[in-house]
């Protein structure tokens, strides 16, 4: 074992034992029979000490998922019930979650850059999953329902800690799961959504969809009346808004398409834009 290994574990030994802020770093240097310069040389701080832990637990969990995915097809519940099993079971084994709650006090602004990095990664990771599992018809509800998943996953474990409940966690990563189908068997049913999930294929699409409506529309718009330029400055000034109302869009188009004389030629050229949108609409 080399010293930063031999150092790593003798901290993750103190701080399951003396727990981190009572761990001071000359009780590592002592535990683990280093220098400080040799513990300086690797760990500027105990907050980057904390963010090696983190990482190389995080990979570790990547790194098992993938395996557990690869001998399977996506669409398979079970690989996904142990994918997330797994994530439970390398957490609890590395006893890492009085970590994660530690580091999001800690001032390190690296330390809070991955934090957050991680926690959408994740959640990003959980929707996408849930849309190759479930199929297409949840994908606008897959971040709701993700949020939902981790959000009360990580409540219930820090409630049965505080409260001393001595549950199996096991059992309630379990009952989470169970509430996840019922989740999403609610969700087919409602068009309630409160975060659209947008895959990042969607993301790209959605920008190429932008730059052709700009370019067929900017390059002809002299071409047209007074009435039908005031719509598509309207639909130009809102595929540049932040959120997109594409149904919105899809209406200007039609009304456009009705108020354009088809003899200036430019039946072909709306058409064209209105499938963009309409695309886009229905996605």
């Amino acid at each position: 074992m080399s010293k930063k290994e031999k150092i790593i574990e003798v901290a993750k030994q103190l701080f399951r034992t003396k727990g981190y802020h009572d761990t001071a770093i000359q009780d590592i240097l002592e535990l683990s029979k280093v220098s400080k310069g040799t513990f300086y040389k690797y760990f500027s701080t105990k907050s980057q000490l904390i963010l090696h832990i983190i990482q190389k637990v995080d990979e570790k969990v990547e790194e098992q998922q993938n395996m557990l995915l690869f001998e399977g097809q996506p669409n398979d519940k079970q690989i996904f019930y142990s994918q997330l099993r797994a994530k439970h079971s390398i957490y609890g084994t590395e006893k890492i979650a009085e970590l994660y709650n530690i580091s999001l006090g800690e001032n390190d602004e690296e330390l809070q850059k991955y934090m957050v990095k991680s926690h959408y990664k994740e959640l990003n990771w959980l929707a996408n999953r849930l849309i190759e599992v479930y199929g297409n018809e949840i994908e606008e509800s897959a971040m709701d329902l993700s949020t939902h998943f981790i959000g009360g996953l990580g409540y219930q474990f820090r409630y049965s800690d505080q409260m001393k409940l001595n549950l199996n966690s096991s059992d309630i990563l379990d009952y989470n799961i169970l509430r996840l189908e019922k989740n999403i068997e609610i969700t087919k049913k409602t068009n309630q959504i409160l975060f659209p999930y947008k895959s990042p294929s969607s993301y790209e699409s959605q920008e190429t969809a932008i730059s052709n409506i700009q370019k067929l529309l900017t390059s002809n718009q002299n071409k047209f009346p007074q009435e039908a330029q005031e719509l598509i400055n309207f639909i130009l000034e809102e595929i540049q808004s932040s959120y997109i109302r594409w149904g919105v869009c899809e209406g200007a188009m039609r009304q456009l398409k009705i108020i354009a004389p088809s003899l200036s030629g430019n039946e072909q050229l709306l058409n064209e834009v209105f499938n963009i949108i309409h695309k886009q609409s229905n996605k």
